[in-house]
């Protein structure tokens, strides 16, 4: 009895061994099913003498115990079903899991890829700007603009402010203060009001404390730039609402508005998406963003790990 369990034992792990390190690797990925059927059924029947073999030898020579062919062959065969079941799904299990490696593994080098793209492209733009001469030149406007008209001025200055922050260099993790990221938004605020006057209706609210955190530049502004670009800038009843809040290490943006008469529904989701895909190149799983609509009333929720 031992030896039986001893010789099915080694056919298995024989049959288990040429299974995952022979037959499926050279069949399976190259869709040879025609060369694979043809060497299983050939393992199957050296699976199936081989232990008909074995047994005989150990039973005329050891034993001297009765030896039945059929029933040798047949244990062969069973032993070859057990191991070609344990090698398709060990086969199947550790490709699954190698391709779910790989998929993470092409993902996260994509989002590497994307992320240096974009700050290639931000660094090329910056290099292309002498700042020192956009400042001067900006100034000489203001001084020029300040004795003929006060609006125009303080319009170059709010300009002058928005485009110091969008070139001026960053920290060490591409982040600035998120102060200024807000100061950002307000000027940009400030400079739409100057263009439509009192046909801008928006509110907003800074909610928690803004001081001492650090965001990385323009991650707000494009949600708000959307609703500016998509939302009715004119409707008493329904202005653009916008909410920036903190709580703890959290930074929380909502923005309800309605959708401007003419601007497809697809159009607004089109560009949120576009946003949604640069904000996950940066922010990766630290960031949860979400699209809610109710008839032309649009809102758009963002939360932010800082």
């Amino acid at each position: 009895m031992i030896q039986n369990v001893v010789i099915s034992v080694s056919e298995i792990i024989i049959c288990f061994y040429l299974l995952i390190h022979r037959i499926l690797p050279y069949t399976l990925p190259t869709k040879r099913y025609r060369i694979l059927f043809f060497l299983l059924i050939t393992l199957a029947t050296l699976s199936s003498l081989g232990n008909a073999f074995f047994v005989y030898l150990y039973s005329h020579f050891i034993t001297n115990n009765t030896f039945s062919f059929y029933k040798s062959c047949t244990v062969g065969l069973n032993n070859f079903y057990l191991s070609i079941h344990f090698a398709l799904a060990y086969w199947f299990a550790t490709n699954f899991v190698q391709n779910v490696r790989e998929q993470s593994k092409a993902e996260l080098q994509k989002s590497i890829l994307e992320k240096s793209i974009l700050e290639a492209e931000l660094s090329s733009l910056k290099n292309q700007i002498n700042p020192h001469f956009f400042y001067n030149s900006l100034n000489f406007l203001y001084a020029q603009a300040l004795p003929v008209s006060r609006r125009l001025s303080d319009s170059v200055m709010l300009l002058s402010e928005m485009m110091r922050y969008i070139i001026k260099e960053n920290d060490a993790e591409g982040k600035v203060p998120l102060e200024q990221e807000v100061k950002y938004i307000q000027n940009y605020f400030a400079i739409q009001q100057m263009q439509f006057g009192e046909n801008l209706q928006l509110e907003i609210d800074i909610i928690g404390n803004i001081n001492y955190r650090r965001i990385h530049p323009l991650t707000l502004s494009p949600f708000i730039e959307n609703a500016i670009k998509n939302g009715d800038l004119s409707s008493a009843e329904q202005p653009i609402k916008v909410l920036i809040e903190t709580q703890e290490n959290d930074l929380f943006l909502t923005i309800i508005y309605l959708r401007k008469k003419g601007i497809e529904e697809s159009e607004v989701y089109d560009d949120l998406i576009e946003i949604r895909r640069k904000l996950y190149i940066v922010y990766f799983n630290n960031h949860v963003v979400k699209f809610e609509h109710s008839e032309n009333i649009h809102k758009i929720f963002l939360k932010l790990s800082l």
